[in-house]
């Protein structure tokens, strides 16, 4: 049987749309790229995974399947950053359930899809503008071998990791080399 506490029956949740975030865009920069074949990260083991990321070989989006994204685009890119207040999202978590982990309160599953729906959103309204016009969005831009953290710091920004205070979500706008103008979402499965 599952125990609620009073203040959890009252409060059993909270909005994610209440936490604090900002998006903007940076750029242009020069691209940051690992050696073209270099996707190491994706098989290191981490917890549960003792061959790395189940999906390296198997999605289209992933290494070693995923395009070098040198190969498609152009280096200079526009950096979309979402900016999300990741402090203040576990204080809140941690008030609704006292008794998790910090491993449990950063789990992904619980804000992952939300915000990236809504950098993808934002990311869109912007490609409808003229000076965006002729770009598309690279959602998944580690894959095609585009160092992020490099490259974000190119664009004034530094990643936190593991992030403890904020989070950023991040697409590249880029253009391909080809002059193609359709929209690339590199990370539909």
């Amino acid at each position: 049987m599952c125990y609620h506490s009073p203040e959890m029956v009252e409060r059993k949740n909270f909005e994610i749309g209440e936490i604090e975030r900002e998006f903007f865009i940076k750029g242009p920069v020069e691209i940051a790229c690992q050696p073209k074949g270099f996707n190491r990260w994706c098989t290191l083991p981490y917890p549960n995974h003792i061959n790395g990321c189940p999906n390296f070989g198997k999605r289209k989006d992933c290494p070693p399947l995923a395009p070098y994204f040198l190969d498609l685009y152009k280096p200079q890119v526009y950096i979309a950053f979402m900016r999300f207040n990741f402090e203040e999202f576990l204080e809140r978590k941690r008030e609704l359930h006292p008794d998790w982990t910090l491993k449990a309160l950063a789990n992904p599953r619980h804000f992952q899809g939300h915000l990236d729906s809504k950098l993808k959103d934002f990311v869109n309204s912007k490609l409808n503008e003229p000076d965006l016009e002729h770009f598309q969005a690279v959602f998944n831009p580690e894959a095609m071998g585009v160092n992020i953290h490099l490259t974000a710091r190119r664009a004034g920004i530094e990643l936190e990791w593991p992030p403890r205070k904020n989070m950023y979500r991040i697409a590249l706008l880029a253009q391909k080399k080809s002059g193609d103008k359709r929209h690339l979402f590199i990370d539909e499965a």
